[in-house]
């Protein structure tokens, strides 16, 4: 008689373990998928939640309410400034709006947020809404386990269904980001130097004023116009942007100079704190190169309010090729990064090269998206008669035949102008041939990048 097989208690444990785990994540992706048909079903104004699973995460994500801005604020104080700090008191009275905010609760407690700033962004000449990330959170008790990559992804599809074609956010570190398909798209120049090093960089033909309200806006409008006119990827401000912005600085006892000319004109501005030996500058703008040094001279006549100062400004800007010393304290700052929410909204949204119009002709592209499906796949965009060309999807996988194929955060960067379509297949992140890498510097040459608001 042969010997009968011999199980071990724990090997039996074990199997029904498994096998009751697969049976539980089974019913709950089938409930998941029923909930998630329920809200697509939904108006997009309409939709305020969803479930995100996977094998380690089972999160509800929904656009936050009021009964949740208690635990909003508690999340961002814990994480970032504290409640008695004027920042704090002056974004969650004047600038928190919970309607743009998404929060991830685990078993009812709120363990993730990212409060979604509206903008209007310009690129290449047009205006994109646009929501920029600030605040993204998760408590370290749900850290390491996968929730902020959820948290954005479920970001993301409540601005696909709002329409919106790109995100931007400045990161904190941006290799977290770069996985989930962000990339830089804004360098700053940061310059750093002791004021008595600013002698030979100023200019003293220019008067200096203080401004001390938010209705004098206005006298900052046009300068900030002017600066940007020729760049892509900076904020519109109106006049709401504006206020709330002047607001934030007051509130937090931050100073604005203006340097004028004999005729009462504003050529340049800086905004800048008092108190520490070194004196930040977090925005420097200017029409004329002789603003931008009397605004030096006037940070120099500071000698006896500090030792050194630190800037911030566009990268743009050449003026530190005629610095008397560059060696040192001339440094650049990752400032901003963008994503593509939804690749047929983003083509259609930015406009190529006028120069380049031309008899209409149809590429198609594979389009790599490891976190948004809605996004990989191929698509036929037709170019020409229009500034904005016209785009297809035919297909949400990559087989078959393309003539370009490009990272979704690259084609961000490609449409933004930071980088060409040769510079990106330098990088590996773009594949095409020759003759349509020359095609395509022509169709989105590279522009000069800037953006300069922080929250």
């Amino acid at each position: 008689m042969k010997p009968m097989c011999f199980i071990a208690p724990f090997v039996i444990i074990e199997v029904l373990a498994y096998l009751f785990e697969r049976i539980f994540c089974i019913i709950m992706a089938m409930r998941c998928d029923a909930m998630r048909c329920d809200a697509m079903r939904c108006d997009a104004t309409d939709r305020k939640w969803f479930l995100y699973y996977n094998e380690d995460i089972l999160m509800e994500f929904r656009i936050a309410t009021a009964q949740d801005t208690p635990h909003v604020e508690n999340l961002w104080a814990y994480c970032f400034e504290p409640k008695e700090d004027p920042f704090f008191q002056y974004y969650f009275t004047n600038c928190y709006e919970p309607e743009n905010t998404m929060v991830g609760l685990e078993q009812g407690q709120l363990l993730s947020t990212v409060h979604l700033r509206q903008y209007n962004i310009n690129v290449r000449g047009a205006v994109l809404p646009t929501s920029y990330m600030v605040g993204v959170a998760t408590h370290p008790a749900a850290r390491r386990g996968g929730v902020g990559g959820a948290l954005l992804k479920a970001s993301l599809e409540e601005l696909r269904n709002r329409g919106q074609a790109l995100t931007i956010l400045m990161p904190s570190k941006a290799a977290f980001y770069q996985q989930y398909g962000w990339e830089l798209y804004a360098h700053q120049w940061v310059n750093t130097m002791s004021l008595e090093d600013l002698r030979p960089m100023t200019d003293k033909s220019l008067s200096f004023g203080l401004l001390n309200s938010v209705d004098q806006w206005t006298l900052l409008d046009p300068v900030y116009k002017a600066y940007t006119a020729r760049l892509s990827g900076y904020a519109e401000r109106g006049e709401k942007e504006w206020k709330r912005l002047l607001g934030s600085f007051f509130a937090e006892g931050v100073n604005i100079a203006v340097v004028r000319n004999d005729e009462g004109v504003i050529e340049g501005y800086a905004v800048y704190r008092l108190g520490q030996p070194e004196i930040p500058v977090s925005e420097l703008v200017y029409t004329t190169r002789r603003a931008q040094r009397a605004l030096l001279n006037y940070f120099y006549n500071h000698r006896s309010q500090g030792t050194t100062i630190r800037w911030n400004e566009g990268l743009h800007d050449t003026y530190y090729r005629f610095y008397p010393d560059g060696k040192s304290g001339h440094a650049t700052m990752p400032f901003m990064m963008s994503r593509i929410v939804d690749v047929k909204a983003a083509f259609e949204a930015i406009p190529v090269n006028p120069e380049a119009l031309m008899m209409p002709i149809t590429m198609t592209f594979g389009v790599k998206d490891s976190l948004c499906e809605w996004n990989e796949g191929r698509y036929e965009v037709q170019y020409g008669g229009a500034l904005t060309p016209s785009v297809k999807k035919v297909s949400d996988t990559l087989d078959g035949d393309v003539d370009i194929t490009v990272e979704v955060g690259a084609l961000s960067q490609l449409l933004m102008g930071t980088l060409t379509a040769r510079d990106l297949a330098f990088e590996g992140k773009l594949s095409a041939n020759e003759e349509w890498l020359e095609f395509f510097d022509i169709l989105y040459p590279e522009q000069k990048t800037y953006i300069n608001e922080w929250w």
